[in-house]
């Protein structure tokens, strides 16, 4: 758990840290290609959520990410081990540390202290951003991560270890030479 623990504030620290690196060194709208065709640094202050939606929703948008961290934050706490289940901790790690980086933002933003959540990392493939137009942050990226982690864990891993736990050890018996169920 405690492994667990420093994975998500990692993730917030580095999230903190390059939003705080752009807003003191870019000014707002300002674009920086970083790797030709493929990575564009542009500062923009984010109201809404993922893609846009939401709009001007910043009060409603922190109490949900207040809620999910409680939540995720709890489930990491009670149901994860993390020696037994490394990818489900680091999965819910990376959701919590970047939901929690994302909620700093937001709740900045409700007491007036920035205008948004600040985005600022675009991909593209022959100048067309690959993601919808959307601009994003660290904690957006760990979030998608964590994500699919997650899904990853729960389809195959999971279930591989479902299968491997539900099947009942068969052990010949030594002296008559017998099969017998262990599990009984």
């Amino acid at each position: 758990m405690i492994l667990s623990i420093l994975i998500a504030l990692l993730v917030i620290i580095l999230d903190q840290i390059t939003k705080s690196v752009v807003v003191s060194n870019m000014t707002l709208g300002e674009n920086i290609t970083i790797i030709p065709n493929l990575l564009k640094f542009h500062y923009v202050q984010n109201t809404g959520a993922a893609f846009s939606s939401l709009d001007d929703a910043t009060p409603l948008l922190l109490v949900i990410s207040l809620v999910a961290t409680v939540a995720l934050a709890y489930c990491l706490v009670k149901y994860t081990d993390y020696l037994a289940h490394k990818l489900l901790s680091v999965s819910i790690s990376f959701v919590l540390g970047g939901c929690i980086g994302n909620l700093i933002d937001r709740f900045l933003t409700v007491i007036h202290q920035q205008d948004g959540v600040t985005d600022f990392i675009e991909l593209y493939i022959d100048n067309k951003n690959i993601i919808g137009g959307s601009t994003f942050n660290v904690a957006d990226a760990f979030l998608v991560v964590g994500c699919i982690m997650f899904v990853i864990d729960v389809l195959f891993v999971d279930t591989a270890r479902a299968k491997k736990t539900a099947r009942p050890e068969i052990k010949e018996d030594s002296t008559d030479g017998n099969k017998e169920n262990r599990n009984n």
